[in-house]
């Protein structure tokens, strides 16, 4: 055995575990033997014969991970779409909770606070959450891939990952990925709407109005804003609910019309009887400009515009559900 192939197979064993190296060691020197032989019964000479077959053997290091026993990857196929399907979880929830944490910190602990500041302060700790929840999952994951059992590897991957159907084969792609995105796009909008009622007109610089309060009457606290809560956790179910089947279905649309009635109901009952505006602003800048005779009205316009629009959606996604996919053949 020459220098060259010696530091060859050094090199693969120091990639594996002592009880492998010795064997390892014997059936490499002899398989690179073998093929030094067959090149030479070609007519090559012996540096280029024993050139050609370590070139052809590869890295020392991928040349070891197929004598290894441990998996060569993070999370294998076994457990992969249960990681997928708990990131689906977690990710949107942790991100919707650090978000209204760090707002409400930030509102708590600054005395004059403004949407701009509000804006670089919350930046980075939802950054450092979601960095915080794909490596602590990701951690977990590959820990479990190494020390688990095979029949408790089974036992997970049967009992987290998405049931399938045959039903399934109907859903389009496209419309999975559709349904996701909008329903992504629809938790973003149910947070901020969580907040309207807890912004402060300072932070529009506007804190003139009303002293710094928020835009929306506190008194409301009695009944009307903790129903709006409730309204807003239900469709922020419904929404995760999509994220995580990964496409719209007909009880999921359903429930979404039916959440939408309501909704339209709710704040119209809300516009008519109660007064939305802070009492401080509805006195001074909408009395003084004569708005108040209009914009009841501009607020039911707008409510339900917005519940006939998603009702519009929810049809036109309930007739495409259930239509047979074409067969596409090249």
């Amino acid at each position: 055995m020459t220098a060259l192939t010696r530091r060859y197979i050094d090199q693969v064993v120091a990639h594996l575990s002592e009880g492998q190296r010795e064997d390892i060691s014997r059936e490499l020197a002899a398989l690179i033997s073998d093929m030094q032989e067959e090149r030479l019964a070609t007519g090559a000479d012996e540096a280029a014969a024993e050139r050609e077959a370590l070139e052809e053997l590869g890295d020392p290091a991928r040349l070891a991970a197929r004598y290894r026993n441990a998996p060569n990857y993070l999370i294998g196929p076994e457990l992969y779409p249960v990681y997928v399907r708990a990131l689906q979880w977690l990710v949107p929830v942790v991100l919707m909770v650090s978000l209204i944490v760090n707002i409400v910190v930030y509102s708590a602990t600054e005395a004059e606070a403004n949407i701009g500041a509000m804006i670089g302060q919350i930046v980075g700790p939802l950054i450092s959450a979601l960095f915080w929840i794909l490596g602590s999952v990701t951690l977990f994951f590959w820990v479990f891939e190494r020390v688990a059992q095979p029949r408790d590897k089974t036992a997970v991957a049967r009992d987290g990952a998405r049931h399938w159907s045959v039903d399934d084969l109907g859903v389009e792609m496209a419309h999975a990925r559709e349904a996701r995105s909008e329903a992504i796009g629809g938790l973003v909008m149910l947070v901020l709407l969580a907040l309207v009622p807890l912004i402060p007109t300072s932070f529009f610089y506007v804190g003139h109005l009303n002293d710094g309060g928020p835009f929306v009457n506190q008194g409301l606290w009695n009944f009307w804003l903790p129903a709006y809560y409730v309204l807003l956790a239900v469709e922020a179910m419904l929404g995760i609910w999509t994220i995580v089947r990964g496409r719209t279905t007909r009880p999921r649309l359903a429930a979404r019309a039916a959440m939408d009635v309501v909704a339209g109901l709710f704040f119209t009952v809300l516009v008519l009887t109660q007064q939305v505006i802070d009492p401080a602003i509805s006195s001074g800048i909408l009395q003084t400009s004569g708005a108040t005779d209009w914009v009841d009205v501009l607020y039911l316009v707008v409510i339900w515009v917005v519940v006939l629009w998603d009702l519009y959606v929810c049809v036109k996604y309930w007739r495409t559900l259930g239509v047979p996919e074409r067969l596409v053949t090249a």
